[in-house]
């Protein structure tokens, strides 16, 4: 959802509430996640030039993974407090950009990583809490 829209068809309000439809709702970390959203998705002034461009995105995952790094840090107990089942996890992958420039079929890629944050209790569904920085993804 986070990374596979259409500037004809969605909005990024439509988009911040697909991600809220699959996040921990439980008030604590809701601020913070939608305090991650704008650093992945374009506001509306771009969001309205990217339009003009019929802007389309969709990424393709190369690996998702839970990070080394998060792994040591639950072990040596610098992470706490987390709810049961908080795990990270990173995916990499490509993301793919189509549009029309001055009537001319354009198209970009660029690798993507980023690292979310979710809470899988057991015998339910996964949901998401956070969102790492783009770029500065957890290995």
């Amino acid at each position: 959802m986070l990374f596979d829209w259409d500037t004809t068809t969605d909005t990024p309000e439509a988009i911040t509430s697909e991600i809220l439809a699959v996040a921990v709702l439980t008030g604590q970390e809701t601020p913070g996640l939608l305090a991650d959203l704008p650093a992945y998705l374009p506001d509306g002034s771009w969001w309205q030039r990217l339009g003009e461009y019929r802007t389309r995105q969709q990424l393709e995952t190369t690996n998702a993974f839970v990070p080394t790094t998060w792994t040591q840090a639950v072990a040596t107990g610098e992470v706490s407090g987390l709810l049961p089942g908080t795990t990270a996890v990173t995916v990499e992958g490509i993301r793919h950009r189509s549009g029309e420039v001055a009537g001319h079929p354009e198209v970009a890629r660029s690798p993507v990583a980023f690292t979310m944050f979710v809470v899988c209790p057991p015998d339910d569904e996964c949901w998401l809490l956070r969102l790492g920085a783009p770029g500065k993804a957890l290995g």
